[in-house]
């Protein structure tokens, strides 16, 4: 999620995660990586990319939103 202020203003935004194992729908996890922001691509088409060397199943929160 991207904030610019508060919740109230949140926006999804996808990250891309290189070399995290295969998981099912609506799996929540915690990643440990580098983070390259534009990725592969130029700034204004790219998608951000975490290198994974750490992915760890989590529980989902009781409020995922808060």
């Amino acid at each position: 999620m991207v904030l610019s202020c508060c919740a109230a203003d949140a926006q999804a935004f996808k990250v891309e995660v290189r070399d995290a194992p295969p998981l099912a729908p609506d799996t929540w996890v915690e990643v440990t990586g580098t983070w390259a922001p534009h990725g592969d691509a130029p700034p204004e088409r790219a998608v951000p990319v975490i290198q994974a060397s750490h992915v760890k199943e989590v529980p989902r929160p009781k409020d995922p939103y808060e």
